[in-house]
């Protein structure tokens, strides 16, 4: 297949092609802005074999673009260009692991400790996130080792967000590799957890897993590995390969200190998975400003609302249960409240933030957004909420004096 010259107006220089699947293909280029290596994964958007192809390139792209590990590649753009979708990405410098198989035959018990404590690490923080990311297709050849020993995770083309999915997903993954619940479209984080094992239990004989030992749908990890492996590690590898998600380890680690052993390597500093908390947090305090907000234009706006039909008298309960229900919601963190704000029928969940509208009188309110990235809120420039794609970004004191204006337009 011909490598093009130069991508994105001259930007990007491929020189050679890193590897063919089945979604597109991936080129080794240079950033020519600054000199830096990079991976450029080319799909061909006409080409595909039907919408769902589409999605899931979509869905990599903007899912790697929240993703922030050191054993996770690093996102840098996508875009498009002459029908096809490429997405940019950091080059993983070293060596699939399954080029390590196909060199060495199998791989020692203490480089596959290595693997299960850096994929430890990477699921952690993947499924730790607000929105739990599953890769849904680990093995051998989407890992690849570093030079200094750490294997990264690589090609999210399968990957889903588990709170943006309803109902059954895509059957995506590889055979052998696949957890028994991702063949009817249930991926979850302990199915990463189970392809994790047929990696190592790969590794470990050299063997393709579909090909090993069975008993019904559960891999014999003994006979496979007899007396060559550590008895903890053997218990760990049947911990997480065992076919029902119920008993299934529900982490790498877990299924390590059942054995009897920790990961052998300490994750990454903490602070990697507080960036995606921060980004929660400051969601948290602009929905509180903005909350506070609008409680106070209420007590400005329903007396107003509520004189024509002399409605006076239920006014103050009217504002002590609005109080209420914004006091419970915005001192709500996490789940629970991501939980209600998809259920609140004025509310609409977007990539990096919400947007809320008036659900009694459209004209009056102003469609509102809160960017969880920057913790500002974004009011509509135009007078009613009807023009959605122009913001003005605006602070807290702005928003409270918008309706007096509109009061003078009318």
């Amino acid at each position: 297949m011909d490598v093009p010259e130069r991508l994105r107006g001259g930007r990007y220089a491929p020189h050679a092609l890193l590897g063919e699947g089945a979604q597109g293909v991936t080129y080794d280029a240079a950033d020519l802005q600054n000199g830096r290596a990079v991976a450029i994964k080319r799909f061909d958007v006409r080409g595909a074999r039907g919408w769902k192809d589409v999605e899931l390139a979509e869905r990599e792209a903007r899912v790697l673009s929240t993703l922030d590990h050191p054993l996770v590649p690093t996102y840098i753009e996508h875009f498009e260009e002459e029908g096809s979708l490429y997405l940019v990405m950091e080059k993983v410098e070293g060596e699939t692991m399954e080029a390590m198989r196909q060199r060495d035959g199998t791989l020692s018990e203490a480089e596959v400790r290595r693997f299960l404590a850096s994929a430890d690490s990477a699921l952690t923080y993947l499924h730790g996130r607000a929105s739990p990311v599953v890769h849904r297709d680990i093995k051998p050849r989407n890992v690849v080792r570093r030079p200094d020993g750490s294997y990264v995770l690589v090609d999210f083309g399968a990957v889903a967000e588990l709170l943006l999915r309803k109902g059954a997903s895509t059957v995506v993954g590889t055979m052998g590799y696949m957890a028994p619940e991702q063949f009817q479209g249930r991926a979850q984080a302990s199915t990463d957890v189970y392809a994790v094992g047929a990696t190592a239990l790969a590794a470990l004989t050299g063997q393709e897993p579909e090909t090993l030992p069975h008993d019904g749908l559960r891999v014999d990890v003994r006979g496979a590995l007899g007396d060559r492996v550590s008895p903890d590690l053997v218990a760990a590898l049947e911990k997480m390969l065992d076919p029902d998600p119920r008993t299934r380890a529900k982490s790498i680690g877990e299924a390590l200190h059942a054995g009897g052993r920790a990961p052998s390597v300490a994750p990454p500093p903490t602070s990697l998975v507080a960036i995606d908390r921060s980004a929660e947090d400051a969601a948290v305090k602009s929905l509180r400003r903005l909350m506070w907000t609008m409680w106070g234009l209420g007590w400005v706006l329903v007396p107003l609302l509520l004189r024509p039909f002399g409605l006076h008298a239920q006014i103050p309960l009217v504002m002590f249960g609005s109080l209420a229900a914004i006091l419970f919601v915005t001192w709500q963190k996490g789940a629970v409240l991501r939980a209600m704000l998809r259920r609140m029928p004025g509310l609409i969940e977007t990539f990096g933030g919400a947007q809320a509208r008036s659900s009694l009188r459209p004209e009056l309110g102003q469609r509102v957004r809160v960017d969880a990235r920057d913790g500002r809120v974004r009011v509509a420039s135009g007078s009613t909420a009807r023009h959605h794609d122009e913001y003005a970004d605006t602070d807290i004191a702005t928003t409270r004096e918008e309706p007096k204006k509109k009061r003078r337009a009318r």
